[in-house]
């Protein structure tokens, strides 16, 4: 005899809990002529006579299957039993657990900031002048008014190897609170900031690695009013005599670049 399978059909389940379906399909296989000894030997047999990972539950759409598990059973003459578990998540070419998995989540926000100009031009790539930085004067005697910046939360998670890991935590570590200096994730260079990343072990060989960015259409260039020795804005007034705040720099808290493109070959 060949190999041989069942679907032991009391044990299919499917619910459905709020919108999130699950499901489960289990099967006990054997092979007489050439015994299975090992879960490698049931696997071989995934995606031809028992199911796959990614394929679809019988007459239904949108369902997965996303994970299995293998066991032997007991007293039995290399009997094994495979579950599988089914989930409405539509796979994509990798899984969680497996190395290359990538997921992006993107916020996008808008926060007040104080500002003394409106209509300033940001510099290429928002690198500090020192001069002025121009625009409509909008302070009342100094004192700044709330602008809205738009703004973006990107974090992208990453499955990788072990043995890849040390080096991408130094790629890591050096990336840390810096601009990017290419295009990345299609914004312009220097308006995103790496804000670093959290990294843990999800198995004897892989890490879970998410990382975590900041794009900001005002390149992160914060707008300071200068000040005389009493610490007090120095002020001149305009042609409707109003006073207004009479300098007023772009400053950049973050003025070094790094290829965030090289943080992994994964995005």
């Amino acid at each position: 005899m060949a190999f041989e399978f069942v679907e032991l059909q009391e044990t299919r389940g499917f619910s459905d809990s709020g919108g999130r379906v699950s499901a489960s399909r289990t099967f006990r296989c054997w092979d007489d002529a050439a015994p299975l000894t090992s879960p490698k030997m049931v696997k071989d047999h995934f995606g031809v006579e028992l199911p796959d990972i990614r394929e679809e539950f019988p007459d239904e759409k949108l369902i997965f299957a996303t994970a299995f598990s293998i066991k032997h059973i007991a007293e039995s003459r290399n009997v094994w039993e495979v579950q599988f578990t089914y989930e409405n998540t539509e796979p994509g070419d990798k899984l969680p657990n497996e190395e290359g998995y990538i997921q992006i989540t993107i916020d996008y926000a808008a926060e007040f900031r104080d500002a003394w100009r409106s209509g300033v031009t940001i510099p290429a790539n928002g690198t500090q002048t020192g001069l002025d930085c121009g625009g409509t004067p909008i302070d009342k005697a100094g004192v700044p008014l709330s602008i809205l910046v738009r703004m973006s939360d990107i974090t992208i998670t990453e499955t990788v190897s072990a043995a890849s890991f040390p080096e991408r935590s130094l790629k890591i570590r050096q990336a840390r609170g810096r601009r990017n200096s290419t295009i990345f994730q299609g914004a312009p260079i220097g308006q995103v900031l790496y804000l670093g990343a959290n990294a843990s072990r999800i198995g004897l060989e892989k890490f879970s690695i998410t990382h975590k960015f900041r794009q900001d259409e005002f390149q992160h260039m914060i707008q300071s009013a200068r000040r005389n020795q009493l610490s007090q804005v120095d002020t001149v007034a305009d042609a409707q005599g109003i006073f207004r705040a009479g300098n007023v720099d772009l400053v950049q808290p973050f003025p070094n670049f790094a290829d965030f493109n090289l943080l992994s070959e994964n995005f």
